[in-house]
């Protein structure tokens, strides 16, 4: 129906049909099975922010919004659950795909009518939340009158009605209080694909307003726009009862969406029950990628029923160390139906396998590629030839690269494993060709992992195996090819334009499950081309010891690492924080949007842990905050409160403090939190950016933005503005609230920001920030150097340390720690390298009861993740009081640098300007994404002064400018008074402002 109906001022003038049934019939408990897990969740839907979504049957799924609680479509068929936290995607979001029962599109809903008043008060409409008792849903609202003279509660909840003949309804009961005196409330609503206008009944009194015909190929239906009055002593319902199949269009079905009832059974069925969480079609996530797994396995009976129970009974498998929960609570048949379905997604392709038991299947020597005979081991030197090339600017494809031409240089490499600084000198816009011969010791199929930032691809024996061309951020390809035992050439050609560099080559086969960086034995070069003695080794890292130029491969020495998750755990942590009896609230960025109690985390120990799901159905959950045993979460779009009535600590409401900020579709609005100091929450919102990084248009101006929001009234302040992606905000040196925004435009590196009111921290995507003074980072962390996307500050308290603050970081990996002075009144200071070796990206951390530091992780596909890593953990660390050495403090002197160390340096280092090369630049955000360091300086260091204990060292230069990095890079050799080594080398200063006068 076109415009979906008249203006409430043309209503008196329309023929109306009352309908009015007395007796209100509570409708039972359901009994029939929900068509999702979760069946109620949050989401954006059909490019609309700030949705609910009610999966009641199979056959009928609803949406309200969440914004005004009114119901805005019902619908047979699914959701295609598409995006960064179903399927990896950047950009899609979830979309209602099947035929539409009814479409409701207006904006305003409700009317009050008032005894001596003609026309009815349109009130305001506030969300309150929903909560899911005993098996149903009930959605709560508020109206309110500009002027405050009402306040009225609506809760209405949905539920299907089921009829012996087949055919289906919806039921909406309403629940009202607070109605004034001699006034009475009404429902504006749109009533589609029904029979007739006597297929909607009521307790209380419907208008027919306006009806118009509706017929399909074989279908006719009624329109309906009419207004529902509220019962005033009673719970009203309105009853609809459908014909015998939508009569609306598949909205999604023109913009490619699948519909929903072509879709096979057992895709379905996966998606009902939370696969997703885990497995995507084409991308191996926390599980394998379904393609994968039919890859592997063969379409027959044995494979079917050997997968199947292995998805009932769960646990470690082939796939990885990451066991499988047991899904014992599916039937049986369904779990077939969903296993057939994965196993036929290659049957198109599948060649026929000769092995009975998938477990170990292998090529048979008929199948495989035979190897070279002329090429024999003691031909071969050990590694690969790797040979650098120039390329053009604006490089974009593999075929841009002039390879016929004499290389820049030649190597030999001992493996195929380089990311950021293992590139040396290696920055932006080379090229790389590998070549050499497979070492294959056993004929089998392989499987070869490409991960490349930029473009690549793998050739072996003549045939392409994997192609990763193009421009785009870490992505690792897969291809497969059965191989006879002996030697097989090989080539990779990579290249990288600028950001972020990596190139990986990784292997498993049938007889070793496990994925793993071909090793240096089974990589071989012609020893008749290339003489060993006259190769240089440009990216040879193996003299490059960890935390020199390079990463950190281990844990600090100071701290204790422990896990902090039982086994088969495996959360993307979004948020986390403590309850008071030292249980662990942890909110996960997945599909099912979960909140989790841990009890035992404390102990260390995976088997005195267990877990404990409470609530579900958030949307991108990437906050939470723990006050007075009250949960809070940050969901993308609102501030929640959860809610356990009953005292089963399962959560029944879901209730709204705030969503006061404006808000669009875009898959990049994340909401990110969350600090507290009463009675106010902090949080951060990210700006909408397109995929692939830049900032998207007509940005709303409440993006960008760190907002402050009152505990009890939900009260919304913006205090700060100007940020990107802000991912972590939190308390940090002396109590102050810190931020970390990531690298993108005008942000030519990611930064710590420290927070007062007022600040503008430098982005001009959001429209309303022109001719704002710009408030400097605390610290810049140049890009793959030391930083990449920045995540919760925090502050530390441990040893030496204390004083000063730490961050996680999800792509750089580990936690850094940053030293904090106050200069002019202002905070500055210098990032150093501190604890590796976790198991996935940092995106959260929270001190524990007992002094430990605990650590949520999570990683996805692209550039959102540690590369090699797991795509989700939680671990702890704890100050063990173990010495370390290495620079513990840099303070900004009036004409240089002191440099104070955790030990006393030993005699004979240290004595020569050449010992502490020092560079400068600075950053000139643009509208670019990122930007390039500018008038990069190399220092000389003129005056150098030891402390009687050789714990501090002041250095004096000439050229100390404010609003620029300084670097420095100690020598490797130095040792302390024990004998310790330099445990990082490195330093990254950032100085805003210079004291007048040398403390």
């Amino acid at each position: 129906m076109q415009n979906h109906f008249l203006l409430f001022s043309r209503l008196s003038a329309l023929l109306s049909c009352l309908i009015i049934l007395g007796g209100c019939q509570q409708t039972e408990f359901p009994t029939h099975e929900r068509a999702l897990s979760p069946w109620v969740f949050r989401s954006v839907l059909d490019d609309q922010p700030r949705m609910l979504t009610a999966a009641l049957h199979k056959d009928l799924f609803v949406a309200y919004s969440a914004e005004t609680g009114a119901l805005y479509k019902a619908w047979k068929g699914d959701v295609d659950l598409d995006g960064a936290v179903y399927t990896t995607a950047h950009g899609p979001q979830p979309e209602a795909i099947g035929k539409v029962w009814l479409k409701d599109t207006m904006a305003q809903h409700w009317l009050l009518y008032q005894q001596g008043n003609m026309s009815p008060v349109r009130p305001d409409v506030q969300y309150l939340g929903h909560e899911i008792k005993d098996g149903q849903l009930y959605i709560k609202s508020k109206l309110m009158a500009t002027d405050g003279s009402f306040n009225v509660t609506v809760t209405e909840r949905p539920e299907v009605i089921l009829r012996e003949n087949g055919l289906m309804g919806l039921e909406r009961t309403f629940f009202v209080e607070g109605v004034p005196e001699n006034s009475s409330l009404a429902l504006r609503c749109v009533i589609d694909g029904i029979p007739t206008s006597k297929s909607i009944s009521t307790n209380a009194r419907f208008e027919v307003m306006e009806q118009q015909d509706v017929r399909t190929s074989n279908l006719r239906a009624l329109s309906i726009y009419g207004v529902l009055t509220m019962a005033t002593d009673q719970p009203t319902y309105l009853r609809t009862h459908f014909v015998r199949s939508p009569t609306l269009p598949d909205d999604n079905a023109d913009a490619g969406a699948i519909l929903a009832d072509a879709r096979e059974a057992g895709e379905k069925l996966i998606e009902r029950n939370g696969c997703k969480t885990c497995h995507n079609t084409r991308v191996k996530t926390i599980g394998p990628a379904y393609m994968a797994i039919a890859e592997r396995y063969p379409n027959t009976t044995a494979s079917l029923e050997k997968l199947s129970a292995k998805v009932i009974k769960g646990g470690a498998g082939v796939w990885g160390k990451a066991a499988m929960t047991a899904h014992d609570h599916i039937p049986p048949s369904d779990i077939r139906t969903m296993v057939q379905w994965v196993l036929d997604l290659d049957k198109d392709s599948e060649a026929e396998m000769v092995a009975e038991d998938p477990g170990i299947l292998f090529a048979s020597k008929t199948d495989a590629l035979e190897a070279d005979p002329a090429i024999t081991d003691d031909g071969l030197g050990a590694g690969a030839r790797a040979e650098v090339f120039p390329v053009p600017d604006g490089i974009s494809r593999l075929e841009q690269v002039a390879w016929e031409k004499e290389p820049l240089f030649t190597g030999v490499v001992p493996r195929i494993r380089f990311d950021g600084a293992d590139f040396g000198k290696l920055e932006d816009l080379f090229a790389i060709r590998f070549s050499g011969y497979l070492k294959i010791p056993e004929t089998s199929n392989y499987l070869f992992r490409l991960a490349s930032d930029d473009g690549s691809r793998l050739i072996i024996d003549g045939q392409e195996i994997v192609n990763a061309d193009g421009l785009h951020g870490p992505e690792a390809r897969d291809g497969e090819i059965a191989l006879a035992a002996g030697n097989h050439p090989f080539t990779i050609e990579y290249f990288e334009n600028g950001g972020g560099q990596t190139v990986i080559f990784e292997w498993r086969s049938f007889f070793s499950p496990e994925w793993q960086t071909v090793p240096t034995e089974n990589l071989g070069y012609d020893l008749r081309q290339n003489l060993v003695a006259e190769l240089p080794e440009p990216m040879d890292r193996g003299k490059i010891r960890p935390g020199d130029a390079t990463r950190l491969t281990d844990v600090h020495p100071a701290y204790t690492l422990r896990q902090a998750r039982p086994d088969g755990f495996t959360p993307k942590v979004g948020g986390m924080d403590f309850l008071s009896d030292g249980r662990l609230v942890v909110s996960t960025w997945d599909a099912e949007g979960a909140v989790y109690l841990i009890d035992g985390v404390q102990t260390g120990e995976p088997s005195q842990m267990t877990t404990k799901k409470i609530a579900t159905g958030l949307a991108e959950p990437l906050g939470l905050k723990v006050v007075d045993d009250e949960i809070y979460i940050m969901q993308k779009q609102e501030l929640t409160r959860l809610i356990d009535h009953d005292g089963d600590e399962l959560i029944d409401e879901y209730q709204t403090v705030c969503n006061d900020w404006e808000t669009t579709a875009n898959f990049h609005e994340f909401g990110f939190g969350l600090a507290y100091e009463a009675p106010y929450f902090y949080a951060t919102l990210a700006i909408g950016i397109l995929p692939g990084g830049a900032s998207a248009p007509n940005q709303p101006r409440s993006r960008g933005k760190c907002v402050r929001i009152h505990r009890e009234t939900g009260e919304l302040e913006y205090i700060a503005s100007g940020l990107r992606t802000p991912n972590g905000i939190n308390q940090g040196v002396d109590g102050e609230l810190f931020i970390a925004d990531n690298q993108g435009d005008w942000l030519p590196a990611s930064k710590i920001l420290h927070v007062t009111e007022g600040a503008f921290f430098n982005s001009y995507a959001v429209p309303g920030e022109e001719n704002k003074t710009v408030k400097p980072p605390v610290v810049w962390l140049p890009q793959d150097e030391i930083g990449n996307s920045p995540s919760t500050p925090n502050y530390l308290n441990d040893g030496p340390y204390k004083g000063q603050m730490i961050h996680g970081e999800i792509t750089h990996g580990g936690l850094k720690r940053v030293f904090v002075e106050q200069v002019n009144g202002q905070y500055q200071g210098t990032v150093f390298r501190f604890i590796q070796g976790l198991e996935a990206g940092v995106n959260r951390n929270v001190w524990g009861p007992d002094g430990a530091l605990y650590i949520g992780m999570v990683g996805s596909t692209g550039n959102w993740g540690d590369a090699g890593k797991l795509y989700y953990g939680l671990q702890s660390v704890k100050y063990n009081g173990e010495p370390a050495f290495e620079v513990l403090a840099i303070r900004t002197e009036a004409d240089g640098f002191e440099l104070e160390f955790t030990q006393p340096v030993a005699e004979g280092f240290g004595k020569s300007a050449a010992e502490f090369p020092l560079t400068r630049w600075y950053y000139l955000p643009t509208a670019n994404y990122g930007g390039p360091k500018m008038d990069e300086t190399p220092l000389t260091v003129n005056d150098i002064q030891w402390s009687a204990d050789r714990k501090k060292v002041r250095l004096t230069f000439d050229g100390l400018k404010t609003e620029h990095v300084y670097y420095f890079r100690l020598p490797q050799e130095w040792r302390d008074t024990s004998g310790r080594q330099l445990w990082s080398t490195e330093s990254w200063t950032t100085v805003n402002y210079v004291p007048q006068v040398s403390r």
